[in-house]
Parts: structure tokens; C-alpha cells; sequence
């Protein structure tokens, strides 16, 4: 049974919440004012408190907001007030409230904000165990058995291979790499580890920032305390403390919430960190590695990147060159791949001279993961031993050999239904593509193509492909 804590200073207004949600399987506790709900929370974990914005003043709700979001942290927060306003609900946010609501709202409606923000919550928990389980599983193996190496002669990539090394002999200092999607940048960051003569001997940890809510985040990289929120049954260490002597690499760090950026400066400048929901401080030495596929200089002039953390972060910079700049790389990275596909498929595949150019001349958005990806399909889908034209096009990769009269068809019908057609058509084609791309990971997906997630997940299954 989920845990609900009500906090009003108006009785009223906390019994007719009550008699809302008696239909909801909820187990309520109510509070008239901060310090009854400080005493409460001591005692009991909750799965979401609701908060009078204005008891009796402003300031008295988000002083009591702010106290559950930096001592409770994975508690949801819903803010109700009477006095709707824009600059209301900022204040509210700023200070750690996922959502809110004014004081006219319907039975329906407050029930819907409850069961989101719970449906919410379980997924940020189910997500910190994967998250944990992953972690572990990782630190049985090998961390670098199986990785792919970092093929190419041209000279963009030999500068940043050569820069690379001599980083990584530096130990010390906080490194960004940037560049494209599957440009690759983890391969770089692991490449740097592996050059150090202290820290390689160490853990490498990594963490994608982009699929991690805030408060989860913070979970991951600092730890937290037994009972700091629910289900939190034990006590568990972080990233940072998990890798001291080594390097956590923080993936897509143009996705670290902004709230939460400060925290981050305060451990890269001090080495020392807080657990949620300790006031102990804790020491660690571990090097920083930061990637982003995005201009952090745009967003630090947005506002949306702390300038500080910025200059921090980006104390050696690396950049990686995408694919369409060094195609002279491409037929080497070919060789790289048909010798691993080879032994993993069990199978020997031709790709004639004329397959590699068409190859060198795709732009190929995606860069190396997505070159990766297309020779690993041929491995499976190829039906002869020597890889045709026709095997490009089966692949998604475009030839010379196009259509001119491709909208022939379309010309007959109405323009309504002319649009209807070729729309699905091209979505259903794109979508193939960026399934395969990012092997089917819906979030990624919709994060690129700047999409919701739950809108492609109906176009996926509506066009019947599968995830």
C-alpha cells in the first residue's frame, strides 16, 4: 500500500482531499504545518506528500518543500495552493516540486496527478535496482574483455589518439570529449583510463546521464543511506566511492540536470561528497571523464550548463571527428568488423571493391555504431557469400541506382490520400532505421529524433516493428 502525506493548515481542505481519494488503496497521514510533518516524515517513509503552497504564508510551503526534496529526495512532491499563478508554480518547481495543482481541481483530475507521479516513482526504483544490478554484474567480468579498438589511419583521429595517450598519462585532470552519436567517445574515455599508470589497475565506471531522472542520478553517483527514501533498505555506495583510485565517465553530461550541476562542481573541486540523506562527508580520488553530443558552450549561454561546471569539465578537451570526415577510415573499420563478425557468425562474407565504395559514400549519420550495426546485419541477412548491391538496399544503405519515377504512384490518388501514404511510408522507413541504430532503445531514440517516447511506441506498434 502506498504511503500518502497530506500537509494544510486548513482542515477542511485536508478532509475533502481525503474523501476525493478514498476510492485510491492509499494509507494517509495528515499534517497542519511543517513541524508536524518534519516529525512525520522522521518516523514514516512516503511515496508522495502534498503541499499547501501558502500555510499560512508562501515561504512556510517552500521552506517545507525544500526540506522533503534535500532530506527525502525520492519523495514526489504535488503542490496545491489556492493562488494559481505562473510565478507559483516556478517557485514551487525550483524548490524540488515534480508537480502542481490549484485548489479548483477535480476529483478526476488530482486522482490522475496522484497515479502519474506514483507510476512515475516505481519507475525511477525499478530503474535504481536495474541500475545496481548492472553495476554488479559488471564488476564480475573483465571490464575491458570484448571491447571494440579504435581503428584509423587518418590523421584527425591519429591527433586524437596521440592526445589521448599523453591524457591518460596525466591522471589527474578532468577531460570532455565530444563529437557526434557513435562517434565513439566511450571507447576514447576507456582508451585514457587504460594510459594511466595509476588508474588503470582500478574501476572504470560509466553512467548515461540522459536516461537517469535527477534524483536517481544523484542516487547513482553520491549513494544514499539506509532509509533515506522507500525502499531503500540498505545502504549504497555510489559511483564515486565505488571507483576511487579510478575513473567514472559521466555519458551525455549536456543531460545532467541543472539543480543538480552544482553538486557535481562542489565533488570535482573538493574530492569530497555527501550520500542522500547523510551529513557525513566522504572522500574520494577518482578521475573525471564528461561526453556530450551537444554545444555546452550554446547551452552554458542559454543557461541551461553552469558556467563554472563547464570550465571545470573542460580542462583538456577532445573532439571526434564524425564519420563523413575521415571515409578514408571506412574500408579499415570494414576489416575490423568482418574479422569479428567472422568468428562470432561462423561465416565468411565477400565485400567486393565496388560494395566499399558505395560504403565510403554514405554519409552514414549514425557513424561508427551505425557502420557497425550495418556489416553485423549483412553477417545475418546476406544470402550468398558476396555482398550484392541489392544487399545494400535491403540494409537501408542508398546506391545509384534510384528511382526517378519513385512518386509515379502517388500521382493518381488524392492529395489527402497521397500524403497519407507516402507520411506512413517515410515514417515507417525512419523509424526501421533508428531501431536498428540504437537496437531498438526507445528512449534514445525519441531523445535524437526529438520525439516522445510514448508517441513512437504507438508508431512502432502500429506499424507492427518490433522494438
Amino acid at each position: 500500500m502506498k504511503r500518502l502525506l497530506i500537509v494544510d493548515d486548513e482542515r477542511t481542505a485536508r478532509k475533502g482531499l481525503l474523501f476525493m481519494l478514498q476510492s485510491l488503496d492509499l494509507q494517509v497521514q495528515e499534517a497542519e504545518n511543517r513541524k508536524q510533518a518534519e516529525k512525520i516524515l522522521q518516523n514514516q517513509e512516503f511515496d508522495l506528500a502534498i503541499v499547501d503552497l501558502r500555510m499560512p504564508t508562501e515561504s512556510q510551503g517552500l521552506g517545507l518543500i525544500g526540506f522533503i526534496h534535500h532530506k527525502y529526495p525520492l519523495t514526489p512532491i504535488l503542490v496545491m495552493t489556492a493562488f494559481g499563478s505562473i510565478d507559483s508554480a516556478v517557485k514551487a518547481t525550483k524548490a524540488g516540486a515534480q508537480d502542481y495543482m490549484t485548489k479548483d481541481f477535480s476529483r478526476d483530475e488530482i486522482i490522475l496527478k496522484i497515479e502519474k507521479i506514483l507510476e512515475t516513482k516505481q519507475l525511477w526504483l525499478d530503474n535504481l535496482r536495474l541500475s545496481e544490478q548492472i553495476n554488479n554484474l559488471k564488476g564480475n567480468l573483465e571490464i575491458f574483455s570484448g571491447q571494440d579498438q579504435i581503428i584509423g589511419d587518418n590523421p584527425a583521429i591519429k591527433q586524437v589518439l596521440d592526445l589521448s595517450a599523453r591524457v591518460g598519462k596525466d591522471n589527474e585532470s578532468t577531460v570532455l570529449i565530444t563529437g557526434e552519436s557513435g562517434t565513439g567517445k566511450e571507447l576514447i574515455a576507456r582508451s585514457i583510463h587504460c594510459s594511466s599508470s595509476t588508474r588503470s589497475r582500478e574501476k572504470f565506471m560509466v553512467i548515461d546521464v540522459a536516461n537517469m531522472p535527477s534524483t536517481l542520478l544523484e542516487s547513482q553517483l553520491f549513494g544514499h543511506e539506509k532509509g533515506s527514501f522507500t525502499n531503500a533498505h540498505q545502504q549504497h555506495a555510489g559511483l564515486f566511492e565505488k571507483a576511487h583510485k579510478g575513473t567514472v565517465f559521466l555519458d551525455e553530461i549536456g543531460d545532467f540536470p541543472k539543480k543538480s550541476q552544482v553538486k557535481l562542481l562542489r565533488f570535482i573541486q573538493e574530492k569530497v561528497f555527501f550520500r542522500v540523506g547523510s551529513n557525513e562527508p566522504i572522500s574520494t580520488d577518482v578521475r573525471i571523464i564528461a561526453a556530450t553530443n551537444k554545444n555546452l558552450e550554446e547551452m552554458v549561454g542559454q543557461e541551461k550548463f553552469r558556467e563554472d561546471l563547464y570550465y571545470r569539465l573542460n580542462v583538456v578537451r577532445i573532439h571526434l571527428p564524425p564519420l563523413r570526415e575521415r571515409r578514408d577510415d571506412i574500408p579499415s573499420l570494414v576489416n575490423y568488423f568482418k574479422a569479428k563478425f567472422e568468428t562470432q557468425k561462423g561465416r565468411v562474407l565477400i565485400f567486393p571493391e565496388n560494395i566499399i565504395q558505395k560504403m565510403i559514400h554514405y554519409d552514414w549519420p549514425g557513424n561508427i555504431r551505425q557502420l557497425k550495426n550495418f556489416v553485423e546485419r549483412l553477417y545475418i541477412a546476406c544470402p550468398g557469400h558476396e555482398v550484392q548491391e541489392n544487399d545494400l538496399m535491403f540494409s537501408g544503405i542508398p546506391t545509384q541506382a534510384k528511382d526517378e519515377n519513385i512518386f509515379e504512384a502517388y500521382l493518381k490518388l488524392p492529395l489527402k490520400e497521397a500524403r497519407r501514404q507516402l507520411t506512413e511510408k517515410l515514417e515507417k522507413t525512419f523509424l526501421k532505421h533508428y531501431l536498428l541504430l540504437y537496437k531498438g532503445n526507445i528512449s534514445k531514440i525519441a531523445t535524437v529524433v526529438g520525439e516522445s517516447r510514448e508517441g513512437l511506441s504507438k508508431k512502432i506498434k502500429r506499424y507492427g516493428l518490433k522494438e
